[in-house]
């Protein structure tokens, strides 16, 4: 009985945090500016807002090793935060941090010099967060947004994602992509996780005929 298709290994694709590997253009360029900008931002506290793998984690990380920043832990306590530290609070609009616990790091950054940076897809004002103290706080947050890619965003991204995982794409497969594909970073990084998957599995080249394949799939499901 011969076998048609492989198992494909799920080998781990770290990512980069490199600003060198960050992708500008007039999408994000906002976004860039206000993390280049440090530290002299117009508050000791700023937002980062876009949608799910808009590469706010990306800037975050970027920014938090310029500046020596700590992540904030989401069980962290009022008690964790040290004068003067640098933080980065990833995904702030979940409710499982504690509200007295961000007041409180808004407040102690601001008393000591210390500097931080929200990541979100909403914005702060849009947050689930109760306390009036604190939705205060957040109301006066400087806010950058990172928007739905352009078209000369979403090419790039998928010459850097395929390139990540070494795989040979001819410029035709992705021209095809780009108008066919949902305009989310999300949904490129799916696609090309999928046709990677589907490549080594059936030991095909990456083609038009895959690309098609791959896209009803994910329309699918």
């Amino acid at each position: 009985m011969s076998v048609t298709n492989q198992i494909p290994l799920k080998l781990p694709h770290e990512p980069s945090y490199d600003m060198a590997d960050f992708i500008v253009s007039s999408s994000n360029e906002a976004a860039v500016a206000l993390v280049d900008s440090w530290p002299d931002w117009p508050l000791h506290a700023v937002a980062l807002v876009g949608p799910a793998a808009a590469g706010k984690s990306h800037l975050g990380h970027a920014w938090a090793a310029r500046a020596g920043a700590q992540t904030l832990a989401v069980d962290a306590t009022p008690d964790d935060l040290q004068p003067g530290q640098a933080y980065l609070v990833e995904d702030a609009d979940q409710a499982a941090y504690d509200a007295a616990t961000l007041f409180h790091l808004y407040n102690w950054t601001r008393e000591t010099g210390g500097y931080v940076l929200m990541t979100a897809r909403t914005a702060p004002t849009k947050w689930p967060f109760s306390l009036p103290d604190l939705r205060s706080r957040l109301a006066t947050l400087p806010v950058a947004e990172i928007q739905s890619p352009d078209d000369k965003l979403l090419m790039a991204l998928f010459i850097k994602l395929f390139s990540d995982r070494q795989l040979q794409v001819d410029l035709p497969v992705i021209d095809y992509l780009l108008p066919r594909v949902e305009r989310s970073f999300a949904a490129v990084r799916a696609l090309v996780a999928l046709m990677d998957e589907r490549s080594l599995a059936g030991k095909r080249k990456i083609t038009k005929a895959l690309a098609r394949t791959c896209l009803e799939e994910l329309s699918d499901r």
